[in-house]
């Protein structure tokens, strides 16, 4: 194993996701539906999306109109779909995520100000999602494809619901979800003794009193991703015309791509389905010009 982020590490990484996605008949080439979520979390996807369409798969990616880096990719096919926003919007909730994230402020004034910028998040998702599961052509599209699968980030689980309403199994790429979804979703421990919980700053060794913080901030997790996702639940529960939760149709999913590594992250139990794909995005070094 090399170097964090180190040419080997990013093969490595780059070989794991494609051997789970890759997994699709390579004599035939497989067909894949892939439902990105914007922003930086594209560029991570991509790269694996194109090398996927690069080695002979069928590769459909859905896109709303409107977005910062979302757009036509190399060995793929683009299909969009309308959206009540403007790119303008779009580019407007960024800068105020890079405000919200990036500010510094005591921990419980971090906590009230995220929780404001998710709920306008929250609205402009659902928009979204809305927008592409009540395009009736667009969706009957997909339907007679017969996909094999769904490629998608769950951190905004439009593509869960696609994939359930498609009934195709799914993988999932992403980085994590704040309130420790992927952790409830795939039954899988969290120990709050050692395991740090988000925003809290905290280590894998941590005093008494910041186990109690930690403690404390796991019991608020359920909450939290309850006030972030409810509007999911309901939406999933009107389109699919059942009641069913985020959680219950993320737990379905086959494979968890986690662009995480165990050399940087601190100790935690994983499930099975769970594979570390640090280093995803790393590229082999360049070496530096001369200077005469």
């Amino acid at each position: 194993m090399g170097l964090p982020g180190g040419s080997g590490q990013c093969l490595a990484g780059r070989l794991l996701a494609l051997l789970f996605l890759s997994s699709l008949d390579s004599v035939q080439g497989g067909k894949l539906l892939v439902v990105p979520m914007d922003g930086s979390h594209w560029i991570s996807m991509k790269v694996v999306v194109e090398e996927l369409g690069r080695k002979g798969h069928q590769v459909v990616v859905v896109n709303p109109e409107a977005s910062l880096l979302l757009g036509p990719s190399n060995h793929c096919t683009t299909k969009t779909f309308a959206v009540p926003y403007t790119e303008e919007y779009v580019k407007m909730l960024q800068r105020s995520q890079r405000e919200t994230m990036f500010e510094q402020k005591p921990f419980l004034e971090k906590i009230s100000t995220f929780i404001t910028w998710l709920q306008t998040i929250s609205n402009f998702t659902r928009s979204t999602s809305e927008s592409l599961l009540y395009n009736t052509e667009l969706m009957q599209y997909l339907k007679d494809q017969e996909f094999d699968a769904v490629f998608t980030d769950p951190v905004i689980p439009t593509g869960v619901i696609v994939a359930e309403y498609l009934s195709l199994p799914s993988v999932y790429m992403l980085r994590g979800i704040p309130c420790g979804m992927e952790f409830t979703a795939t039954q899988c421990p969290s120990p709050p003794s050692y395991v740090p919980r988000f925003f809290t700053r905290n280590t894998d060794r941590m005093t008494f009193a910041q186990r109690g913080m930690n403690f404390l901030v796991s019991l608020l997790e359920p909450l939290f991703c309850k006030l972030v996702y409810y509007n999911f639940d309901d939406i999933a529960s009107r389109f699919l015309q059942r009641d069913i939760t985020v959680v219950e149709m993320m737990s379905r999913a086959s494979v968890w791509l986690l662009r995480l590594d165990f050399t940087l992250e601190f100790p935690r139990p994983l499930m099975p389905n769970m594979v570390l794909i640090g280093g995803i995005n790393c590229r082999v070094k360049n070496s530096l010009p001369v200077v005469s």
